[in-house]
């Protein structure tokens, strides 16, 4: 079943970093539809939660060295 969740990534430096945010999102398991916007620090992540657990969003986000919130 599909299912959406939202953060906010307020410690974005330029555009090409909410860029590598998205790739690497759309990379996890799970994964279905993600769309990051670089001015508003927003990210909405659409994905298949039989397959995708939300705190490997979180994790996934953290490794590049973003810090997410819960929107």
């Amino acid at each position: 079943m599909s299912d959406t969740t939202q953060f906010r990534v307020l410690d974005f430096d330029c555009p090409s970093c909410a860029s590598t945010v998205e790739r690497v999102l759309s990379n996890v398991a799970g994964v279905q539809h993600v769309e990051v916007h670089y001015a508003t620090g927003r990210v909405e992540i659409e994905y298949d939660d039989s397959v995708a657990d939300p705190d490997a969003f979180v994790q996934t986000i953290e490794s590049q060295g973003y810090t997410p919130q819960t929107a």
